[in-house]
């Protein structure tokens, strides 16, 4: 075949020129649109920045995959006893606790598929406080255990998570790899639970890469599982996720319609965390039309449930959330507190990630009152817990934060030279 040399076509009339133009503004728009998409996992950073990166908020389903086997029936009494106790240290959200309970476990004499499955939750409970090297390499050692004794519903669980500690680190198509491996799995062995989270999973994936419409084709193809199988808990979640998208497209109205059908379901099964989720996200939209004071009303709701069943990742959420308004509103000092708040929180439960978030938000709250060296110590204290976890966009947005701040410091002692002259 011959080659066909392309050669660009010089605009003529006026309207082509008008036309070209606003193409070029439009993929402007779309880099920046992608760059501002959706959520961390929790934490909006503050409005300086405002970008809400996509993640699903309820990681139970469509994140981090459980996965018990045989372990709460075991006939090991002592094996049983340190399970039990580790479980509920998990689900209290006391992961360090949990983290020594479930290696306490495998010290006892165990089988491979229970070594598999302590793994797994031990890797869930690093990731849950952003320990990310650690928990790849909890889940590392509990994938070969599941190729070597052939444990698909294992390796689904494993490779799935191994998938989110990718997209932590921002390595979005090692990230679709697993997650893409892990779907596969499922569908073979026709664990349908698992088909729909790993879909949620690969939607999300394309909704930070900015493909929005293939993130709503995912999330589309889950819920038509969940409601085939009466996932009701599940159906609120994939809603959720659906909303987020419609509100990164800028269709905040149909996004608001989704968290609202979330919002109904959830309150109809009594699902308080759930409940929590759907109103923080109706606060957001609210956020993003304006109207502050309607914002705070839910966001306010959303951290009363969660404070009420006890899910502090879900306060420290909400209280970042919190914080963001009233910082939009102007009143810093009120967003100090709900930062200060929140800060406190992920450090008693241990979540670095989410302290490393709230320092972020507290060193603006600092720069925009002027006290630049404040400022500057939180957000060095930020930068140095994003470089232990290892999260390379949050590393870069605070090394530019340190930037500007150590610039104006600079500037601020050059003028005071210059007024001493």
């Amino acid at each position: 075949m011959k080659a066909v040399e392309w050669k660009p076509k010089r605009p003529k009339s006026p309207l082509e020129k008008i036309l070209i133009i606003a193409g070029i503004l439009g993929g402007i728009a779309a880099i920046i649109a992608i760059g501002y998409f959706i959520y961390d996992r929790f934490f909006v950073t503050p409005p300086e920045e405002m970008v809400e990166r996509m993640e699903s908020l309820e990681k139970k389903v469509d994140g981090l995959a459980e996965y018990l086997d045989g372990l709460p029936q075991t006939k090991n009494p002592k094996l049983k006893k340190f399970f039990e106790k580790g479980y509920a240290l998990y689900k209290d959200e006391r992961y360090p606790e949990a983290i020594d309970t479930f290696k306490a476990c495998l010290e006892l004499k165990t089988e491979d598929s229970e070594r598999l499955a302590l793994l797994i939750l031990i890797g869930n409970a690093y990731y849950t406080l952003g320990r990310l090297k650690e928990a790849e390499e909890s889940y590392q050692e509990a994938l070969l255990i599941g190729e070597r004794i052939n444990d698909q519903e294992g390796k689904s669980a494993v490779l799935g998570n191994i998938g989110l500690i990718y997209r932590a680190k921002g390595d979005l198509d090692q990230a679709l790899k697993y997650h893409q491996e892990a779907l596969n799995i499922d569908r073979q062995i026709n664990r349908k639970e698992g088909e729909a989270a790993q879909l949620c999973n690969i939607g999300v994936i394309y909704g930070v890469k900015g493909d929005l419409d293939q993130a709503l084709r995912y999330f589309q193809d889950a819920l038509k599982i969940v409601k085939e199988m009466g996932f009701k808990q599940r159906e609120a979640s994939v809603l959720g996720n659906m909303g987020l998208i419609y509100r990164d497209r800028g269709d905040l109205d149909q996004a608001l319609k989704y968290h609202q059908e979330a919002l109904k379901i959830a309150k109809e099964l009594s699902y308080k965390e759930g409940e929590g989720n759907a109103l923080d996200n109706i606060g957001l939209i609210y956020k993003a039309k304006g109207d502050l004071d309607q914002a705070l009303k839910y966001l306010e709701e959303a951290l009363k449930i969660h404070k009420e069943i006890g899910f502090r990742e879900g306060e420290t959420k909400h209280l970042g959330n919190i914080g963001n308004v009233y910082y939009l509103k102007g009143d810093l000092n009120q967003a100090l507190k709900y930062y200060q708040e929140a800060l406190e929180i992920n450090r008693q439960i241990g979540r670095k990630e989410g302290e490393a978030y709230q320092l972020n938000n507290i060193g603006s709250v600092y720069k925009s009152k002027g006290n630049l060296d404040q400022a500057l110590k939180c957000y060095n204290d930020a930068l140095k817990i994003f470089e232990e976890i290892g999260i390379p966009e949050q590393i870069g947005r605070v090394k530019r934060n340190i930037e500007r701040i150590s610039q104006q410091i600079s500037q601020q002692i050059k003028q005071m030279k210059t007024d001493e002259k």
